[in-house]
């Protein structure tokens, strides 16, 4: 649900012992400012190797819209974030959510160079260099604005299409990022051969390859080549030894909600992990599904985040969350 960013940035002065802030970055890839929020710790200012945690979906407000869903009843993941770090569960760290998509979110960008068309109407793509602005300028542009962390960790996590996000990243920018994680993400199969066959006996990925969402970031009548290009699983699968090595220098953090179906994306979760583990890239969960009953909602994507912030930073013993 759509939440003006001012409601945003009002609930947030009220409930935050940190600051959660709207920012624009003047983007020469896409042609626009194109905003973002990031949420600064307390005493962030003396810090040194902070920790930065990259938050992706579609739209930056959806890790702090508490109306994102009607499963979000208390708080969102920054409030959660500050409150434990509060406790001192957790170290504190700062947190950037870019946004991906249209103003309106309802164009998808992906984190790819978009090779598609899209109507006017949906502003806020400028020329849709997504991949050029996220490497070339936010990732740089985060460092040289907050100094403090350009000698911490760096992790990233993504729920849903932000974890094909996260999946892009961690394995075309590979050693870039310390940790990788992704709930529910929808992840391609190599080569988009879905190996569950639907009722016709065909195997194409009729999600990426056919629905009509992913046309502007890919094009309406998308080539295999431009599938293999923005293909994570398959860059996974063709990266020589010295490739792998940067690669394995990220830890995957892989889980799933408990249901699945050929639209789902269990199996999907399930699939991406057994190749990271057969190429010797390192995994955080040793099982998939996050919980029983666990959903494709904001709230097991918010109880995601916790568990795997506690994985990277353990010690300040389990959180219990008010259902």
């Amino acid at each position: 649900m759509h939440t003006p960013e001012w409601q945003i940035l009002e609930r947030h002065a009220h409930s935050l012992a940190g600051t959660l802030r709207a920012r624009r970055l003047t983007s020469k890839a896409l042609g626009i400012r194109k905003p973002y929020y990031v949420y600064e710790p307390p005493g962030y200012e003396a810090a040194r190797a902070l920790p930065t945690l990259y938050l992706f979906r579609g739209h930056q407000r959806e890790w702090v819209n508490i109306r994102e869903d009607t499963t979000r009843r208390l708080s969102t993941s920054i409030e959660d974030l500050d409150r434990l770090i509060q406790r001192g569960v957790l170290p504190p760290m700062l947190a950037v959510m870019p946004g991906l998509s249209s103003s309106n979110n309802h164009v998808p960008a992906l984190g790819v160079d978009m090779t598609g068309r899209w109507p006017r109407r949906h502003r806020g793509l400028g020329r849709g260099r997504f991949w050029q602005f996220l490497t070339g300028e936010l990732l740089p542009g985060i460092e040289r604005r907050y100094p403090q962390t350009q000698d911490g960790p760096r992790l990233m996590a993504g729920f849903s299409l932000g974890g094909y996000t996260v999946s892009l990243l961690a394995l075309r920018h590979p050693g870039y990022f310390d940790h990788a994680a992704a709930y529910d993400g929808l992840f391609m199969w190599a080569k988009q051969h879905d190996p569950r066959p639907y009722a016709d006996g065909t195997h194409a990925d009729r999600v990426w390859t056919q629905n009509g969402l992913f046309a502007p970031a890919f094009g309406r009548t998308r080539s295999f080549d431009a599938a293999q290009r923005w293909n994570p699983t398959d860059h996974l699968l063709r990266a020589d030894a010295s490739t792998l090595d940067q690669m394995r220098r990220t830890t995957f953090w892989i889980a799933s909600a408990d249901a699945d179906g050929n639209q789902g994306n269990r199996d999907r979760c399930r699939y991406f992990a057994e190749h990271l583990a057969e190429r010797g890239l390192p995994l955080g969960f040793d099982e998939v599904v996050l919980a029983p009953g666990a959903a494709h909602t904001w709230y097991w994507a918010d109880r995601f985040l916790v568990r795997f912030l506690q994985g990277v930073f353990p010690g300040g013993g389990p959180v219990a969350f008010a259902a």
